[in-house]
């Protein structure tokens, strides 16, 4: 699949980029001292201890710059360009610990030639907390989605208004609920069939039962079952459609609700 998990775009996760990685970066040298970096890094008068501090700090701050500029454009960015991402996020952060190096050696060498310097230690550094940060996402993902999934012989049992009971179908048959007028909709899926039933009750008194199923608010008059939804998209006159996966099946989706669904696809 091409899309992200929706933890990677989380601002938590672009604190934990911001503060793990220089963080990580700063520990993995000062203990290994991979690189001969102890060498590398007495630049000008100050201690190899001092440099690899102000270097941490330096990759702090380009790492709070682009993470930033990723939460604005969290919403554009799937899978391989994360990928693109992550490796543009390295090379900015070498070019600002270069641009530190080169200025404090007082420019002996060219720029680039300690750019490519600089690349060669800092990547491969940087990898480790970049992929123990990822499989813990993934991880993270992976059990979110398992608690948020309803046990498939989970039985929804709705009541009209008299407290009679009217229909029982299991939550994960279950396309989506719509308001009409006194009554609610319920729209499953039987077989190879999709079909629906009128049950005299509100919105209202169906909220603990959705939850409980899973299913999610959508519209004002709509639930949705997140598991059954194929595409999300956004129309050309600004409206937001939720495609499900039976032909034909389509929901609307208001924007106060838009960002909460997201959250669980």
């Amino acid at each position: 699949m091409l899309d992200l998990p929706n933890v990677f775009r989380k601002p938590t996760t672009q604190v934990i980029h911001i503060v793990a990685v220089p963080l990580a970066f700063f520990a993995f040298v000062l203990i290994y001292r991979p690189f001969n970096l102890t060498e590398e890094l007495r630049l000008g008068s100050l201690s190899f201890g001092v440099n690899l501090t102000l270097i941490a700090c330096v990759l702090f701050g380009s790492m709070l710059f682009i993470r930033a500029l990723f939460y604005g454009l969290r919403n554009r960015i799937n899978r391989p360009v994360y990928y693109f991402w992550v490796l543009l996020e390295a090379t900015v952060a070498a070019l600002f610990v270069a641009l530190y190096a080169w200025l404090m050696a007082r420019c002996v060498d060219p720029y680039f030639v300690v750019v490519a310097r600089v690349y060669g230690w800092l990547i491969p550094i940087l990898l480790f907390p970049y992929v123990i940060i990822s499989m813990a996402l993934y991880l993270t993902e992976r059990s979110d989605k398992s608690a948020q999934e309803p046990e498939e012989e989970f039985k929804m049992r709705f009541y009209d208004e008299r407290k009679n009971l009217k229909l029982v179908v299991t939550a994960a048959s279950v396309l989506y609920i719509a308001a009409r007028e006194n009554y609610v909709q319920v729209v499953y899926e039987e077989g190879e069939r999709v079909r629906d039933y009128l049950v005299r009750a509100s919105m209202r008194s169906i909220e603990s039962l959705c939850e409980q199923a899973g299913l999610k608010r959508c519209h004002r008059s709509y639930y949705l079952n997140p598991h059954r939804v194929k595409t999300l998209r956004r129309e050309k006159e600004g409206v937001i459609v939720a495609e499900l996966d039976v032909t034909g099946q389509e929901v609307p989706v208001t924007k106060r609700y838009y960002d909460m669904l997201v959250e669980v696809l």
